[in-house]
């Protein structure tokens, strides 16, 4: 057996280089057209969100902020980390764990 010790770099969106941001934008953003926000109007009525009646720069936006609001982590590549933010009144809240391989890191 050979053990190997390691470093793994997380970025957060706005560090990661213009090919790698890219591949994350476009990433986030197919997630959201195949899993549209849902909410309610004044009538309890569900509405989704269409972004094919968006304006680019409204997509932009959207895609951003959603990436950003959410906190994900990437690879260098622009490929999104598992990880999990723990919040509210969880009892990990206010921490992080990054899983990698089978493995879960206190980040």
């Amino acid at each position: 057996m050979k053990t190997i010790k390691t470093e793994i770099k997380l970025y957060e969106y706005s560090e990661l280089n213009k090919e790698a941001k890219e591949r994350a934008f476009n990433e986030h953003e197919e997630f959201l057209r195949e899993n549209p926000a849902t909410y309610e109007n004044g009538e309890i009525i569900e509405k989704y969100d269409n972004m094919d009646e968006w304006a680019l720069n409204e997509i932009k936006e959207y895609v951003e902020d959603s990436i950003n609001a959410n906190e994900y982590l990437f690879f260098e590549s622009g490929e999104m980390a598992n990880i999990t933010h723990f919040t509210g009144k969880h009892e990990k809240a206010g921490k992080t764990e990054f899983c990698f391989l089978g493995k879960t890191y206190l980040i």
